[in-house]
């Protein structure tokens, strides 16, 4: 069930239990004032969690698409495997493996953070301020680079959000409807402070 269906439930819940209680004549006023104030908090969690939740997606759906065929973080592509030989060459296969509940992450002696599906292939590629500084994104972006330099490598059909993550911190993204892939660009002060290439279903 949606966030809709859920919130409608819920209301029509309120809606059929106060119905019920006045024509019983079970409630009073105060109780109904409490019914209601209570179903009003449920419904403002549930939007409010459904905000934070579908943030990111809801920037890069209506975002024009912007080819990203090219794209690879020192070298790595989208949904290439850790057990590939051209990975092992470069990477080895004794990888430090990070702690996360939803998917296997790893840091790799490079600096970078890498997320891989159940089938092993990479799914996210991030650079921030514990990778090798000579590291950047195939179109020249690296961590410094100005916003202005990243429009001019990558073009204006980008979308916007704000990151918790980092407090405050403003996101540019790109995404490529076609290949389902985006690449983010975290900023402070008009500066790359991280990169992020993955599949737009990552949250």
């Amino acid at each position: 069930m949606g966030i809709v269906g859920i919130i409608i439930s819920i209301i029509l819940l309120t809606v059929t239990v106060l119905t019920v209680g006045l024509m019983r004549k079970k409630f009073k006023i105060k109780k109904i004032f409490k019914i209601i104030i209570i179903a009003l908090l449920l419904i403002s969690c549930i939007i409010f969690g459904a905000y934070e939740y579908f943030q990111r997606s809801s920037s890069f759906r209506f975002a024009k698409t912007t080819t990203l065929s090219q794209e690879g973080i020192d070298g790595i592509k989208m949904y290439e495997s850790i057990d590939s030989k051209n990975f092992v060459q470069k990477h080895g296969t004794n990888l430090k493996r990070i702690d996360n509940t939803v998917f296997d992450y790893y840091k790799l002696s490079n600096g970078l953070e890498i997320a891989t599906n159940k089938q092993r292939q990479i799914i996210r590629v991030v650079i921030n301020t514990e990778t090798n500084s000579n590291i950047k994104t195939s179109k020249g972006i690296r961590l410094g680079s100005s916003i202005d330099d990243v429009i001019i490598a990558y073009g204006t059909n980008y979308y916007k959000r704000t990151e918790e993550q980092i407090p405050s911190s403003p996101v540019i993204g790109y995404v490529d409807h076609q290949r389902k892939v985006i690449i983010e660009f975290w900023n402070v002060k008009n500066k790359v402070v991280e990169i992020r290439y993955d599949i737009n279903s990552m949250e």
